[in-house]
């Protein structure tokens, strides 16, 4: 069997953000496109920062529940409630540019698909851009990685059946 290269598994059509884009239109995007990570691109459309579902998740988006207790029916916070608007005001006001990881992992068009799914592991990532002129071209997720694998046995499986 040939071994395979990111362009032959990497999903062609990607999802790009500029670095002004805000976190509602982020959150838009992720829903809607039902992706796990956005790449944030440049005006000239090349690779400078990526956001995952992760940082949205645990970073930014969901401001932190001011602690209360009720006493007497009535709730005394504790941090107080304008501490709460201040930062849920501050999200507001986040770019793709505040959240996004800088230091980005990235593959080339062909790059060995086991090297990349080997990376993948050993780093803890869900996306690798593909990137050619360090612009995204492609990018393979943990679901192209296993798609992968179970044509590779599934393969295997028949073939030894025959």
């Amino acid at each position: 069997m040939q071994e395979r290269i990111a362009s032959d598994i990497m999903e062609k059509y990607v999802i790009t953000a500029s670095p002004d884009t805000s976190v509602f239109d982020l959150v838009d995007m992720f829903v809607k496109n039902k992706v796990s990570a956005i790449p944030v691109v440049d005006d000239e459309e090349k690779l400078i920062g990526i956001i995952t579902d992760g940082d949205l998740l645990y970073k930014k988006i969901k401001p932190h529940v001011p602690h209360y207790v009720n006493l007497l029916g009535a709730s005394i916070y504790y941090n107080g409630i304008s501490e709460y608007d201040k930062g849920f005001k501050k999200l507001l006001a986040c770019t793709a540019r505040d959240m996004m990881t800088r230091n980005v992992i990235i593959a080339a068009p062909d790059a060995d698909v086991e090297q990349i799914a080997g990376v993948m592991v050993a780093e803890h990532l869900k996306v690798i851009p593909i990137v050619k002129d360090k612009r995204v071209v492609g990018i393979i997720t943990r679901r192209d990685i296993l798609e992968e694998l179970y044509s590779e046995y599934g393969k295997s499986d028949t073939e030894e059946e025959k």
